[in-house]
């Protein structure tokens, strides 16, 4: 049985709510190499998510009394690959737990800065951090985990669904059956009933998790079909549901997430499919294209 960690100094009321479930930072500690002073960077952590998702390592020792290689270290022996990766991952969970409105408080407000060149700089940012933690190795497991399943069943909903979107039709083009699902309820249920292991489901989802979205991930699991998350944080309750997750960061400058770097992931997987796909994905084009100029569907 998992220890509950005291909270010490926390500056956020929803500091209990970030170990409620699946108490993500309580696992970590538990299973990682954490010295006596990488506890007392955990406990801190836990009482002040609102602070430790934006501060530097350098504030962290400050707040603690440790030095910034024990802040580093303590990432470290927790799998990543220092401070930047982990609280990106922090940060993530945290935003994920406000409403809109206080989202937009906890990024201030970027005054100074066209609105519109903010939101530009800030994909270009998540596009470079996606760079550097995104699993490659598990993204081309997953591409070829769907390029040699009978079906795969795209779960969304709202605005994430447009990646899903994107994913599902560009799949089908090469031939691959690939099927989007945005409704939930009877209308997911339907879409399931014919699936067995072997077929695959990707669930996509980010910060606050939509739960028709989460619940078909665990129903699948537990059913043997093969499941797949792409959301925003190894500590969000999608990724700890499937079987294997691609993590992606989804900050913006507003109250909405950004599908960018989502988007891009979901192109590399489409690429990595056209690649395994090889000469029979490049017959399945061509037939296509020659069905858009039969049905003259597009303005020549």
């Amino acid at each position: 049985m998992s220890k509950r960690l005291p909270l010490i100094g926390s500056d956020d009321a929803l500091a209990p709510a970030l170990l409620e479930g699946n108490e993500w930072l309580t696992d970590l500690l538990e299973h990682g190499r954490v010295t006596p002073k990488g506890s007392t960077v955990g406990r801190y952590i836990t009482g002040n998510p609102r602070y430790t998702s934006f501060a530097s390592a350098s504030e962290i020792a400050g707040r603690t009394g440790v030095n910034v290689a024990t802040v580093v270290r303590f990432a470290q022996n927790l799998g990543f690959e220092g401070w930047r990766e982990f609280q990106l991952h922090l940060r993530h969970r945290y935003l994920g737990m406000l409403l809109p409105s206080a989202v937009l408080r906890a990024q201030g407000t970027g005054e100074g800065r066209s609105a519109i060149e903010g939101a530009l700089r800030r994909d270009g940012e998540n596009l470079e951090a996606a760079l550097r933690t995104v699993n490659f190795e598990q993204a081309e497991k997953v591409a070829a985990l769907i390029a040699q399943a009978p079906r795969t069943l795209v779960v969304s909903s709202g605005s994430y669904a447009a990646v899903g979107h994107a994913f599902a039709h560009l799949a089908q083009f090469m031939g691959y059956n690939v099927t989007l699902e945005t409704r939930g309820g009877a209308h997911v249920v339907a879409a399931l009933a014919s699936y067995r292991p072997g077929d695959v489901v990707v669930a996509i989802s980010f910060w606050r998790i939509v739960k028709h979205v989460l619940l078909t991930t665990e129903y699948c699991r537990s059913e043997g079909i093969t499941t797949v998350a792409l959301t925003d944080s190894l500590f969000s309750p999608l990724a700890k549901a499937a079987d294997h997750t691609l993590i992606v960061p989804t900050e913006s400058v507003s109250f909405f997430q950004s599908m960018t770097a989502a988007m891009s992931l979901v192109y590399g997987l489409l690429s990595e499919l056209h690649r395994l796909g090889g000469e029979q994905v490049a017959e399945t084009i061509e037939r296509t294209e020659r069905v858009y100029a039969e049905l003259d569907v597009l303005v020549t």
